[in-house]
């Protein structure tokens, strides 16, 4: 059955229904009688808690001023009593209030006044950490507590600047205030609504005509402190009430079947099929829809698409992910080519091009060359295979971090005339994951090249020390010509590859040169664990 028809038969059902309704309801004037005592007793409730708000309306305006006020704020600090007795005690008739307390932001009391007479509502304020930390946590509160003199209304808001109109900054301290509820109070109460009004002791009445309001007053906990009873008899509501209770059953009938109707075709029809596809779109999961694709009506259409949509969707995602799995790999490829083989290649070049001259002058030291140059190459061999079967360039190697560093300077070194120093604390070294070791000898294997290719220099050093803060710092330093770092960080792919390695390994990249007066590079970077 099609959506729309199972909505056709629910309204002709309760179209039944309520025709049949009406005919019964206007058989029974009790109906009616119950609508306006209903209406009455929403009107008095409404009416009471108006009032009741109306009541303390002054005291909240009193709090919300006073506490949302620069002022304020600057008598905490100063505690001015000339201050207060101008601004505070003089209020208190103003906003019809018999008690004003200023506390601190450690609940310590840092003013106090009350109405003359009234001294001894000085001391009405909760002495528990609790209500220290509650006034902490909520930004106002509302509740009475019991004097001997009857019942007491206080309101709390936090002290803070005037810009702080969402009161979200941590509160200077609490502005309070409180009001009395005594016997006038209740009086006025009382011909205002025209009932009886009672504070903790109910008004009895066997009169079905008479409704009677529970208004309960809470203490700062949201316990039961106090209830205010009220008592209302309706002429009106007396003369109405002969009515029949056979009308006040159909009444209940009546309103019992619509529910029923309405609430189990809306189950069973629109609310569970409308949940099953609110399911299958937060999981994203076929396999929930199940139950609505074998269906012949819209949710079944509507369920086969969306499981056809899902099954495009993970096809996307698959190809997706291979698609940017093949450029992470392609990027990474080029940038440890660049960084490793092409500047081993470079470094061997460099020696080879030197063997003329140095052989000679010095044939031994040529060989030696030679052999290193030889060496070299053979390396940056292996390294090309490691490629080729999808691995990373030192992936196997066995040494420490501190042997890695040694091998990659002594290599680089015999290429050159320049001295490499080293200065490689072994103990920070142990630090050094293996992963970032990867990543470290990268730029310290293109920093070393190009101080040996560009700068000119005499002496190079090495350093790999702790720093404060548990971090630990490579720097490459050389004597050579220097340059501006501002015109040269923008252009080659060597140092974007640097700077991309160092937030690899978490840290940062440092450029200090000048010309003529060498270069320091360094990166800072926290030990993986």
């Amino acid at each position: 059955m099609r959506v729309l028809t199972r909505l056709l038969l629910v309204l002709g059902i309760l179209l039944t229904i309520f025709v049949t309704a009406v005919t019964l309801l206007k058989l029974s004037q009790d109906r009616e009688a119950k609508a306006v005592r209903a209406n009455l007793q929403a009107e008095r409730r409404d009416l009471l808690e108006q009032l009741i708000r109306l009541r303390g309306q002054s005291l909240y305006e009193f709090v919300r001023d006073y506490s949302l006020w620069d002022a304020m704020v600057d008598f905490l600090r100063s505690g001015d009593r000339q201050w207060a007795a101008v601004n505070i005690d003089a209020s208190l008739r103003n906003f019809d209030a018999q008690a004003v307390w200023v506390l601190r932001a450690d609940g310590a009391v840092h003013y106090v006044v009350t109405a003359p007479g009234q001294p001894e509502l000085a001391d009405l304020l909760p002495r528990e950490p609790a209500f220290l930390a509650r006034l902490q946590t909520e930004p106002e509160l509302h509740f009475f507590v019991r004097a001997a003199s009857g019942i007491v209304e206080i309101r709390t808001a936090p002290i803070l600047p005037s810009a702080d109109i969402p009161r979200q900054q941590k509160p200077r301290g609490w502005f309070i205030v409180a009001r009395q509820w005594d016997a006038e109070n209740l009086k006025t109460l009382a011909e205002s609504l025209q009932s009886r009004v009672t504070l903790d002791v109910p008004v009895p009445s066997d009169s079905p005509a008479t409704i009677q309001l529970r208004h309960p007053f809470a203490d700062w906990k949201g316990a039961p402190l106090a209830v205010l009873h009220l008592s209302y008899f309706s002429p009106s509501l007396d003369v109405l009430l002969d009515g029949s209770d056979d009308e006040i059953w159909l009444l209940y009938v009546f309103g019992a079947l619509n529910f029923l109707v309405i609430a189990l075709t809306g189950m069973l029809w629109f609310i569970r099929p409308l949940q099953q596809l609110n399911r299958g779109l937060v999981s994203g999961q076929r396999e929930t829809l199940v139950p609505l694709i074998s269906r012949s009506d819209e949710f079944g259409d509507v369920a086969k698409r969306l499981a056809g949509s899902f099954i495009q969707r993970d096809a996307l995602q698959e190809s997706e992910a291979r698609l940017l799995h093949s450029i992470e790999l392609r990027a990474r490829l080029a940038r440890d080519l660049h960084d490793g083989i092409i500047q081993s290649i470079y470094a061997a070049g460099l020696g080879l091009e030197s063997l003329t001259k140095l052989r000679a002058t010095d044939p031994a030291a040529a060989d030696r060359r030679l052999a290193s140059c030889q060496q070299m190459l053979n390396e940056t061999l292996w390294q090309v295979r490691n490629f080729i079967g999808a691995l990373e360039p030192e992936s196997d190697r066995r040494q420490t971090t501190s042997q890695s560093i040694t091998t990659l300077a002594t290599s680089l070194q015999a290429l050159q005339s320049v001295p490499i120093a080293l200065d490689v604390d072994q103990a920070v070294a142990a630090r050094v994951s293996p992963t970032q070791e990867l990543q470290l000898l990268q730029i310290l294997r293109e920093l070393l090249s190009n101080a040996l290719r560009h700068s000119g220099a005499r002496h190079i050093r090495v350093s790999l020390q702790a720093q404060a803060g548990d971090l630990i710092e490579l720097t490459v330093t050389d004597d050579g010509i220097g340059f501006d770092p501002a015109q040269n960080s923008g252009s080659g792919r060597g140092l974007r590859n640097l700077a991309a390695r160092a937030r690899e390994v978490g840290g940062q990249f440092e450029i200090a040169s000048s010309a003529g007066k060498g270069t320091r590079i360094a990166v800072v970077f926290r030990a993986m664990h």
